[in-house]
Formats: C-alpha cells, structure tokens, sequence
C-alpha cells in the first residue's frame, strides 16, 4: 500500500513540475500572432516582436524578346512541314507499306 502511494506522489510531482515548466516557456513569449505586437512589428518563430526593416524599393523591369524564340519555332514548323510533305524519305515509305 505504502509503495503505490509514493509512486504515485513521484508522478504528481514529476506532472506538476512539467506543467511548471511549460507554463513558464509559453509565459515568455512575447506575442502569439501579429495583433499581439504593434502596428509596425511582426511576431517571428521564436515568438518575439521584431520591426522589419524595409529597404528602398527596387522596380526592375525586364523587357520580353520573343523574337528569337518565334524565328526558331517558325524554321522548325517550316522543316516539319517539309518533311511531312516530301514523299521521298524512306522512314514514311515503310510506315505506308506496312499499311
């Protein structure tokens, strides 16, 4: 009788000191969210507020040069017309006869 008592006083007070030790890590966080700090910080990982600092906006601007690309795509669609058009070739000879 008297051993179950003590096993169970050891694991009450291992609880409570667990507990104990949540409690005061969650009770050092700063914040939770973002409404927690002010209007210019923002809550982090590590549940601290911090001000981000926000450097000059850089615009960069990028000009789009499809025309080598399209010159490309038009040769290969022209040869592939070719191809297709001329009777001549061998590899579509053996495709229609083994038709």
């Amino acid at each position: 009788m008297g051993e179950i008592k003590i096993q169970t006083g050891i694991a009450v007070f291992i609880l409570i000191i667990v507990v104990f030790i949540l409690l005061m890590w969650i009770g050092g966080w700063e914040c939770k969210n973002d409404k927690d700090c002010s209007e210019d910080e923002i809550c982090t990982v590590k549940h601290s507020c911090y001000k981000p600092e926000i450097s000059e906006k850089v615009i960069y601007k990028t000009e789009n040069r499809f025309t080598t690309a399209a010159f490309v795509l038009g040769i290969c669609i022209i040869i592939a017309a070719f191809v297709l058009r001329n009777k001549r070739l061998g590899f579509f000879n053996k495709i229609k006869n083994k038709k």
